[in-house]
This record gives structure tokens, sequence and C-alpha cells, in this order.
């Protein structure tokens, strides 16, 4: 078992849309079969703040979950060696990745992004607003339980990950433009 420490960057705008569950459940037992938004007649800071991953200490956070998910995404496209054979990638990333904290720490949003969006379960465009970071660069540790996966690959999965597949909202992979990022160092820890 190996660990590295991650670092990446933004280059593209970050952006987040999350449920809160707590506010769901609250709405889903007050608003029972109605389509009314609560949120919709609060501020913008307000209502991006829905959206906004929140952990303990109230600092905003990108969930390991999603740059595991982003990864196991990129090693579909990436091939590496099994024995004599080529074979994708993404099988051993799902077994043998696991990215902490599961709360990346990042500073708070810089812009509230407002914008119109399509809610195709509904068929009607609503305006959607979402934190957003301009700038953004985390770290976070990555431990791989095979030693033989050399660091050329975790650093082609990674750089094929920002570049192809993305995280948050309005990525590459829902055929948006934001989420984007690049790999600024990965180190082995020892």
């Amino acid at each position: 078992m190996k660990n590295y420490k991650i670092t990446i960057q933004s280059i593209t705008p970050y952006m987040q849309h999350r449920m809160d569950d707590t506010k769901l459940e609250e709405w889903e037992k007050n608003h029972a079969f109605t389509n009314t938004r609560m949120e919709i007649a609060q501020a913008d800071a307000v209502r991006a703040e829905y959206h906004c991953y929140r952990g303990v200490g109230e600092s905003c956070f990108i969930p390991a979950e999603h740059i595991r998910g982003a990864c196991i995404t990129a090693g579909t496209y990436v091939k590496g060696k099994a024995g004599a054979q080529t074979k994708s990638m993404k099988s051993t990333v799902a077994g043998e990745w696991l990215i902490s904290p599961n709360e990346i720490a990042i500073p708070d949003y810089q812009v509230i992004d407002k914008r119109s969006a399509v809610n195709k379960n509904v068929k009607a465009r609503i305006m959607v607003i979402r934190p957003r970071w301009n700038d953004l660069k985390a770290s976070f540790e990555l431990q791989v339980d095979n030693d033989s996966t050399p660091v050329s690959m975790i650093e082609q999965i990674f750089t094929f990950a920002g570049n192809k597949v993305g995280i948050g909202s309005y990525r590459p992979t829902s055929n948006g433009m934001f989420g984007r990022f690049k790999v600024i160092s990965v180190t082995e820890i020892k």
C-alpha cells in the first residue's frame, strides 16, 4: 500500500449543486405533492448556500467521492497492463484507490453563479443559483492498495479526470465547461 499527496488546481471555474438532505427532508414533510420551491423568494446568497457543501467547522469542501468518481470514469479510458493483456483501469481505480479526507477543505466560494437551466423532469426553464470558485486549489491524500501502480499511471488518470471528466456541476461529462482541473503535484508519502 502506498500513500500520495495530490494537489490539483482548477482550469475552469468549479461549481457545486448540492441538495441539502436536511432541507430536502423538511421540504418533503411540509409540501407533500406540490412543486413549490421554497428558496425562490430568498436572496441569491441564501439560495447559493442551499447548494454548497459545508462541513462540521462550517467551511466549504469538495466531497472525496466526487474526485474518486472522476478518477473511476477516467480509468475507463486509460489502459494498463494486467498480466499479458491490456485493460481499462476503471475496476483497478474503483477497487484499489481511496481518497481522504472525505471532506477536502476549500476556501469559501468567490462568486454566486446565476443562470437559467432546463429542468428535464418538469420540462420547464428555471433560474439556478450556485456557488462558484473561479480559482481553486485543493490537496488531499490518495491511498493505492497496489504497490506496483506507477506514479506515471496515477498522473495519467488524474490528468484525464481533470481534462475530460471534471468535478462539480456543469462539468464536461454533463456537456458543460466547468469543473476541469490540472494536477500540480503527486508526491509519495513515506
